[in-house]
């Protein structure tokens, strides 16, 4: 079979029919790509009976098992658009997303059957909608036609190297980009891929009876499972996404134990594994966030600090509140035109370019601190807190004085450990400029998090209010 660079898939369903992939799944299902395809053909007829058409909005809101991956197919084969739910959205949040995107849940232990229409060509069609992390405000829908979910696909795997003699474990939630990205990669590259739900014994128990190869996930994930003794030594090829500042040695700690993790770039808008550094660089360089554009035909820039995107894996853009259409007011906020015409896509990310095709990602926009006439980025301090005696994580915010912006720091204690504020701002003054050192030290047991799709992210609105009360 011609590898999935020399094929011309016409849906996202096609990476599938393309492929010699085998999947496997928690239960112990076992199943070849082609036959979980013509199960998802069956599964068309099941939504067809319950009148889902073309156009119509599905919500998918399962985890990382065999019937997730067969709607995904289904409505890639019938032009049905899926609205990916979080796993871990409350049912009033659910409801929520529901209602604002004017989808419907499918019923799955239906019977019915209707006669199923399966679209030849179906590139140019909506297909799914992913949420962002919504920590300042209610999700946006971020709208994906086929055809960027397709070209994305096809590229990822001949820039990450996957191939048929991989073993891939796919343990990212389905529900957002990042799962997803990985996932169809996986199976396109003819992989024999793990689908599973990551749970970090059972999670580190798999990785000691498979030989997996190749595996993508968030610094906490990767942190979790080394503590679990998993086996790591197989992999070859783990991008990484940066979420929690206080993991800042974790590709160390994985190259120790025989893993070799590379820092990434994603977000909904522009799909996961948008870029990689390079994994034959050394800790330092792997462990920066950010890399070399996985598209020949991706651009990045630098626009007064703000990183700016362009690519085939660009969002078609924001659903309007009821699902109905394109909210081209909302969307076009963020999308600037250039004077050859070219459209980019405004991250609201903090970056610098290393060369034309490769920068480096150092923080959201309005994480970044400014202080004393300087911007900082939070991390450099919640990295010296973190070497202090007794400080388990950190997380820094800036809050306006009088005398100006002043860093705020909240931290967790090591287990068993009692925070001297005193004590630790002293410390950060032999570290820090004086302008850096935190002028509060608060302690708490766990930081507000939104555990959104892609990983867990801190609410750091909710720290600054928090902080900006201490001060008053």
């Amino acid at each position: 079979m011609a590898s999935i660079a020399e094929t011309t898939p016409q849906n996202v369903a096609d990476l599938f029919s393309m492929s010699t992939a085998m999947l496997v799944f928690d239960d112990g299902l076992e199943i070849s790509s082609a036959d979980l395809l013509t199960r998802a053909e069956q599964r068309l007829a099941h939504l067809g009976a319950q009148g889902f058409a073309q156009g119509d909005r599905m919500a998918l809101h399962r985890g990382n098992d065999v019937e997730a991956i067969e709607l995904l197919l289904a409505a890639a084969l019938g032009g049905i658009v899926v609205v990916a739910v979080n796993t871990k959205y409350s049912t009033v949040e659910v409801d929520d997303l529901v209602q604002r995107s004017g989808a419907r849940h499918p019923d799955l232990s239906s019977t019915d059957t209707a006669p199923p229409t399966v679209l030849a060509d179906a590139l140019d069609l909506p297909f799914i909608i992913f949420t962002t992390s919504g920590t300042t405000s209610k999700p946006k829908m971020v709208l994906h036609h086929q055809r960027s979910i397709v070209e994305h696909t096809v590229e990822i795997v001949d820039h990450f190297g996957y191939s048929p003699s991989d073993t891939v474990l796919m343990a990212l939630p389905l529900c957002g980009t990042f799962g997803l990205s990985s996932l169809l990669a996986a199976v396109a590259s003819g992989a024999r891929v793990l689908v599973h739900q990551f749970s970090v014994d059972i999670t580190a128990a798999l990785t000691r009876r498979e030989r997996v190869t190749a595996m993508n996930g968030s610094d906490d994930m990767f942190h979790r499972l080394l503590l679990a003794d998993a086996d790591l030594s197989h992999l070859r090829r783990s991008g990484y996404a940066q979420f929690n500042t206080s993991l800042t040695d974790i590709v160390t700690r994985a190259e120790a134990a025989g893993a070799r993790l590379t820092g990434l770039y994603g977000m909904s808008e522009v799909q996961a594994l948008f870029s990689l550094r390079d994994p034959q660089l050394d800790t330092d360089q792997r462990s920066r966030a950010g890399g070399t554009l996985v598209s020949p035909r991706a651009g990045a820039r630098v626009v007064d600090g703000e990183l700016q995107l362009r690519g085939p894996s660009l969002f078609s853009g924001y659903l309007q509140e009821g699902g109905a259409a394109v909210d081209h007011e909302l969307t076009s906020q963020y999308l600037v035109t250039d004077d050859e015409e070219t459209v980019w896509f405004k991250t609201g990310d903090l970056a610098e370019m290393d060369d034309d095709r490769t920068f480096h990602y150092i923080s959201r926009l309005g994480d970044i601190l400014r202080l004393g006439g300087f911007l900082v980025a939070p991390a450099e301090i919640a990295e010296a807190l973190c070497d202090a005696p007794g400080i388990a994580d950190a997380q820094v915010v800036a809050v306006g004085l009088e005398s100006g912006s002043r860093p705020v720091a909240f931290v967790i204690p090591e287990h068993g450990a009692t925070i001297d504020e005193e004590a630790v701002i002293e410390f950060c003054r032999g570290r820090l400029a004086r302008y850096k050192v935190p002028v509060r030290v608060i302690p708490l047991d766990a930081f507000p998090i939104t555990d959104g799709p892609n990983g867990v992210k801190i609410r750091l609105t909710e720290l600054r209010d928090r902080a900006a009360d201490l001060l008053r």
